[in-house]
């Protein structure tokens, strides 16, 4: 498998927020929130409490429960999710028919991929060349 589909995209806060309220329509323990829609304990509270805030989630003995707002905000994030994965897979098949963007994608996927280093040399170092001695200099004439 490529290094391109390993690497996970990151959601935008309007799919968390749908991952969160659409586990909170039946009533959700936070737990279960986190796990359900993958964040940490942190993120999870912060966005249970940010919910709780705008009226789109209450809590009612341990459960959060998504609010009637909260449902009418879920159907706008469904269709959405729905809307973005369209245009996305349009801006695929657009990008077929024009060959810089083609070749863009491709640089992104090989820049992406680790590059192998190079294997150790295992020769010995190469000697220099031996130079020759310099000339000697001209012996004097003999008389």
């Amino acid at each position: 498998m490529s290094q391109a589909k390993l690497r996970r995209k990151k959601r935008s806060k309007y799919e968390i927020i749908h991952d969160v309220l659409d586990q909170c329509q039946t009533g959700s323990k936070k737990t279960w929130v986190m796990y359900r829609a993958n964040l940490s304990y942190d993120l999870t509270t912060e966005y249970l409490n940010e919910l709780a805030k705008l009226g789109l989630v209450e809590n009612k003995e341990g459960l959060y429960y998504t609010t009637e707002k909260g449902k009418q905000l879920l159907e706008l994030l469904k269709t959405y999710r729905q809307k973005k994965s369209e245009l996305n897979d349009i801006a695929t098949l657009i990008k077929e028919y024009l060959p810089e963007e083609k070749k863009k994608r491709e640089k992104k996927v090989n820049e992406a991929q680790p590059t192998e280093a190079p294997a150790p040399n295992t020769e010995p170092p190469a000697q220099a060349p031996q130079q020759a001695p310099p000339p000697s200099p001209p012996s004097p004439p003999t008389s």
